[in-house]
């Protein structure tokens, strides 16, 4: 009788000997990566070194490959992302199993490490908080640092703000250590406009493993530091100029596991963050960000009978949250009026949960069972506190109907406590004044999807989803007078959509991926919600000749007429991308890539101030292994 797990393994065995392409398998920092639920199981995709043809300017664009996950936001180095249309903090970001939390109003980015520091990275698409808590309404991505035993250096330049990198990875038995640096200057678009692209970072890793009567101890420490960080705008510059003067960030944590029968891990990720933003004819202020995210987890497995049986504890804790705003208003003659306009936020939130999973077969099905609770409060220093807590579950089913299909059925519910500058912050912000409410509900939902994996030929696979998401008290940003912004509660909110991929090992030299992705939402009014998923069409090839892998890829986006609230209509665009790398001998290798070879005006995203992307541009890098 096979099993979840024989059927994974089944399959990446297959694909490996369809394309005799090699898979590594390494233990990573993610102790919940294993536990996701059964059909959701299917629903998750996998960053993949050698289809690499992105930008590369930060992880998302890495992120944005895949298909049902997509750029969202104004783009630059603070580009965020969502999946399947749910972003801002619906979904959670997690770098080596520690959640990233950054309060901006955009959404969590994981844009301060260097991609070239991330070894590993996969999308779980589909509601999660009975795993991962509040955070995870519409899906996790999780990113990983961990690598073979290897030594690394990458220096690679492009023509695009004329930028610069390099990175070192060292990695050898138990000790890890790691550097990046890169530095750009303004780009520009294809229309000429100057794009605040501007900036410079310097980001790190030290870990160390050891491995003592079946106890695997880690300790791991990741900074990073920041400077003249531009911040990308379509107001730019004529209207307005934001950046981030400094940002610093520095994620360390401590794990012990016992192989499958526990893990346990304690992590903490403190940051500091200033931004400026001058509105010509408005205003011109400063905004100071700080805060500590600390945190624990226990993961137990439990045998019952023949139920696997997990349970575990999360604690997340935010202290110190901190951000002041200190901006002076313009005359109408351009001066500055003498008056100094400032704001100051403190915050700290507490977040108790504790969950449940059983995962059990009868005859060829899985069967999985999750529930968790959640005890959450939020505090400011005006000592206005609200507390709350939710009851969370999950059930899936995967059904092998034959030996090349199977299917997988989810249904769970979801939360999202907001956040704590939705609740209390006020000040001004590179969108314009920000006013929090207080009195803001958690946003909840019931989604569920259909996932279908299709094996209708030894050389192809097909997979596909359809979801719905059915949702309650959604929180939306809005404009209750010109030049502010503030948020409310959607009574019920709906999204549904569906997305598909076929992947043609055509030979050992040559694969295809074709992906779609379509979806749609509307709040109970009928307006259609903000941050859904444009129409995509994309298709890429890997082509491997001996020392020879290249890859040609083109995305087609369909016109997207109806938006949400602050976003634009666009018009359909396509971009080509194509990359080159050759194998110069046993230790080194040289690319060359060449990015929107069309020289096609887009936007990343409906945003109403995303501005236009880069010009076509070209990137060379070398790459020693030792």
């Amino acid at each position: 009788m096979k099993t979840m797990y024989s059927i994974l393994l089944c399959t990446l065995s297959w694909l490996s000997n369809a394309n005799e392409r090699e898979f590594e398998i390494m233990e990573i920092l993610v102790p919940k990566q294993p536990l996701a639920i059964a059909g959701a199981g299917q629903a998750v995709s996998d960053l993949d070194d050698q289809l690499n043809y992105s930008l590369d300017r930060t992880i998302a664009d890495q992120l944005a490959t895949l298909v049902g996950v997509n750029l969202s936001g104004q783009g630059g180095q603070f580009q965020s992302y969502s999946i399947r249309g749910f972003s801002r903090g619906r979904i959670r970001t997690e770098i080596d199993g520690i959640p990233i939390i950054t309060d901006r109003r955009a959404g969590n980015s994981a844009s301060f490490i260097a991609p070239e520091l991330f070894s590993l990275g996969h999308v779980i698409k589909g509601p999660s908080s009975t795993l991962y808590g509040s955070q995870a309404l519409g899906g996790v991505v999780s990113l990983s640092t961990e690598a073979p035993d290897k030594t690394q250096l990458t220096l690679s330049g492009k023509t695009a703000g004329e930028g610069m990198s390099f990175a070192v990875n060292h990695q050898l038995h138990d000790f890890t250590s790691a550097f990046a640096y890169q530095h750009a200057n303004n780009d520009k678009a294809v229309d000429g406009t100057a794009l605040n692209s501007h900036f410079e970072r310097a980001s790190g890793l030290l870990r160390y493993k050891n491995v003592h009567n079946g106890v695997t101890t880690t300790v791991s420490w990741l900074p990073s530091y920041g400077k003249n960080i531009g911040k990308s705008n379509r107001k730019f510059p004529t209207k307005q100029v934001s950046s981030y003067p400094k940002e610093r960030h520095s994620l360390a944590q401590l794990q012990m596991n016992a192989g499958e029968r526990w893990s346990a891990k304690l992590f903490h990720h403190y940051q500091n963050w200033d931004s400026k933003t001058l509105r010509r004819e408005r205003y011109d202020g400063l905004t100071q960000y700080q805060g500590h995210t600390l945190g624990g987890q226990w993961l137990q497995q439990v045998m019952i009978d023949d139920f696997k049986t997990h349970w575990g504890i999360d604690w997340l804790s935010r202290k110190g949250v901190k951000i002041t705003s200190d901006y002076r208003l313009f005359n109408a003659d351009l001066t500055a009026q003498s008056k100094r306009m400032n704001s100051e936020m403190t915050g700290k939130e507490d977040n108790l949960g504790l969950y449940g999973k059983s995962a059990w077969q009868w005859r060829d099905t899985t069967f999985d069972l999750g529930v968790r609770y959640d005890w959450i409060k939020q505090h400011n220093q005006l000592a206005h506190s609200t507390v709350d807590s939710k009851l969370n579950a999950s059930f899936a089913i995967l059904q092998p109907v034959s030996e090349q299909l199977s299917i997988g059925l989810d249904i769970a519910t979801g939360f999202r406590y907001p956040t704590l500058t939705e609740r209390f912050f006020r000040g001004k912000t590179p969108r314009g004044l920000i006013a929090g409410k207080q009195e803001l509900k958690p946003e909840s939902s019931t989604g569920s999807q259909l996932a279908v994996t299709w094996f209708p030929h030894e050389q192809v696979r097909v997979y596909g989803a359809v979801y719905d998401y059915q949702l309650d008290n959604y929180i939306e940003r809005y404009e209750p007078s010109d030049e502010q912004l503030s948020y409310k509660n959607l009574d019920k909110a709906a999204l549904y959509g569906f997305e598909t991929e076929l992947q043609w090992y055509q030979s050992s030299m040559i694969e295809h991926t074709l992906s779609y992705q379509q979806q749609s939402g509307n709040d109970n009014s009928g307006q259609r919600l903000a941050g859904l998923h444009p129409r995509k069409l994309a298709w890429s090839m890997l082509l491997t000749l001996q020392d020879w892998t290249i890859v040609n890829a083109i995305r087609y986006y369909l016109p997207a007429k109806k938006v949400g609230h602050s976003e634009l209509a666009r018009d359909r665009f396509t971009v080509w991308d194509i990359s080159f790398e050759h194998q110069l001998n046993n230790t080194q290798s040289v690319s060359l890539s060449a990015h929107n070879i069309t020289n096609k005006a887009y936007y990343a995203s409906l945003d109403d101030d995303a501005p236009f992307q880069p010009k076509r541009h070209v990137k060379l890098s070398t790459r020693w292994q030792f």
